[in-house]
């Protein structure tokens, strides 16, 4: 099984690995570094037990979450990036989702990145037409919604959102994800857990993505001069869905 290692090896995935001592520092460095190492740890015991290699996939992506926080909040981020409880499962949850969704459509518009030797630097590929367009890849290419001329969190909240039937399934839906480390780990009623080669393969290819677009993005955000819509429109519209997953508290004795 060589899932985790053919990705990771890749030149993209090598660029990032390399960068993060370039541009990241303090915990977001540490978590970068975490992460890549429990997508190592993923491949090699998956030999041994599927169940904790995917634990150990869905832990680098949590990580990985972190590293993006953490580099948000360093960089001009910090109103909406410090809303975001890195120790807290369900909201790590809601980022990789957020995360997801998007890796989704670039997928589905056939959206390409490559290492560019010459300039040691990533390069996003699309098709436009004919013809293929070439970018230096930049979190600035990104938008979540597909109306241009309302870049608000509130846009992408109803974005995600609108991926459910209501409310309440998105955050069962939050929160199951969340549990994984009990799931994946714990017997229960029905037995102990298991998973097969293929749902791991599928599990691995999917976490080591995550995690990677996550690190780029923790990278990418150092070099912004002035905050990026993408950016906030993205972090303001996690923080809501926080906001459900995880409603404040409200003091018995006061109400406030």
């Amino acid at each position: 099984m060589v899932v985790v290692k053919a990705l990771i090896d890749h030149p993209v995935a090598d660029w990032v690995s390399r960068k993060v001592y370039d541009w990241l520092s303090g915990r977001a460095l540490s978590c970068a570094v975490n992460a890549r190492n429990h997508l190592v740890r993923a491949q090699k015991i998956a030999d041994i037990s599927t169940t904790v290699s995917y634990f150990c996939a869905t832990h680098a992506t949590e990580e990985a979450v972190a590293c993006f926080v953490a580099s948000a909040k360093a960089n001009g981020y910090r109103s909406w990036a410090s809303k975001m409880n890195i120790r807290d499962h369900a909201q790590k949850v809601v980022v990789a989702s957020y995360t997801q969704v998007i890796a989704d459509h670039a997928e589905q518009i056939e959206l390409a990145i490559a290492h560019s030797p010459a300039a040691d630097d990533l390069l996003a590929k699309v098709r436009s037409g004919d013809k293929e367009v070439v970018y230096p890849l930049e979190l600035r290419l990104f938008s979540f919604n597909e109306d241009g001329e309302n870049p608000s969190p509130a846009a992408a909240n109803d974005a995600f959102v609108s991926r459910f039937p209501d409310i309440r399934t998105m955050v069962e839906y939050v929160h199951k994800r969340a549990n994984f480390r009990d799931t994946a780990l714990y017997a229960c009623d029905e037995g102990a857990p298991d998973l097969s080669r293929e749902q791991l393969d599928i599990g691995l290819r999917e976490h080591t993505f995550l995690t990677i677009g996550l690190i780029w993005s923790a990278i990418d955000v150092t070099y912004h001069k002035v905050p990026e819509p993408f950016v906030d429109q993205i972090l303001g519209a996690i923080s809501a869905v926080i906001d459900e997953v995880r409603p404040p508290r409200v003091c018995k004795h006061c109400g406030q």
